[in-house]
């Protein structure tokens, strides 16, 4: 038998609370459990081998949320894979930015174009609980894992639609869309992180030769989505909230903003439908 302590003192180079997590795994503890009762956490013999398995996997730059199958997300813990995108803290913005434009009281129906985890449409329904949403996403494998999060989060009013954006027909219109898009240049995906590049789907990131291509698409695809006067809300990448904005302006929407995340780079870009 060896214990938690053993484990962190013979993996040193590994920060003490990744070592812990990857602990709580394969005991199946929390990891308040495993941190503040060190003492009474041992791991037999199959164990062990089970932690060293999960340990060269973090040695490899996998992500430990694709080891732990989880990744907080706004006030979840959801579960990912290799099938979806990480949820990362800055698409938090666009709970925040809805949050901004309507009561949580509000009657609303959303639709979440690139639904990958269900963490946007989720969170969202969370939080405006008279409301319902559907999630699109052409990722078979990404619905499953968006169904398999509404079903641990017991979020009954969504619905996850295995569709491309440009395959997808509705006979209702939506208050709100929001999108976190591929929006990564094909010629910069070679130089993404590791943990990134091997481990997220490249259909969440490659959004095609100048990274425009998904915006210039559900941009249009949306005017005939969205109720008058409803909004469409997207995350961007790094310089290309002006770009947006214009794709936005030259598909007739208007009151266009710009929404910057903690590091003050624009990260959000959304406009209302006037029709």
């Amino acid at each position: 038998m060896l214990s938690s302590k053993d484990l962190i003192a013979r993996n040193s180079d590994v920060p003490v609370k990744d070592i812990r997590k990857l602990i709580a795994k394969v005991k199946n503890l929390s990891y308040e459990k495993v941190a503040f009762d060190a003492d009474s956490v041992f791991l037999n013999t199959e164990e062990q081998e089970q932690f060293q398995q999960l340990l060269a996997r973090y040695r490899n730059d996998e992500p430990i949320s694709k080891i732990l199958n989880s990744r907080g997300f706004w006030k979840y813990d959801f579960f990912v894979n290799e099938d979806v995108l990480d949820p990362r803290p800055e698409t938090e913005l666009i709970i925040e930015t809805v949050l901004t434009l309507f009561n949580t009281s509000e009657k609303l129906n959303f639709l979440d174009i690139g639904t990958g985890s269900g963490c946007i449409l989720l969170s969202l329904l969370g939080e405006f609980e008279n409301s319902a949403g559907t999630g699109i996403d052409i990722s078979e494998k990404a619905i499953a894992v968006a169904r398999k999060n509404q079903q641990k989060l017991n979020i009954k009013n969504a619905n996850f639609e295995n569709v491309s954006w440009n395959n997808f027909a509705s006979s209702k219109q939506f208050d709100v869309i929001v999108s976190n898009p591929p929006y990564i240049r094909t010629s910069e995906i070679a130089s993404l992180d590791k943990n990134v590049r091997k481990y997220d789907p490249l259909l969440a990131l490659d959004g095609g030769e100048t990274g425009l291509r998904p915006y210039q698409e559900i941009s249009a695809l949306a005017t005939h989505w969205l109720k008058p006067n409803g909004y469409i809300i997207f995350e961007v990448g790094y310089n290309q909230a002006q770009a947006v904005s214009e794709i936005l302006e030259s598909n007739g929407y208007t009151s266009i903003q710009i929404a910057k995340d903690l590091a003050e780079i624009d990260r959000i870009v959304y406009a209302r439908m006037n029709i």
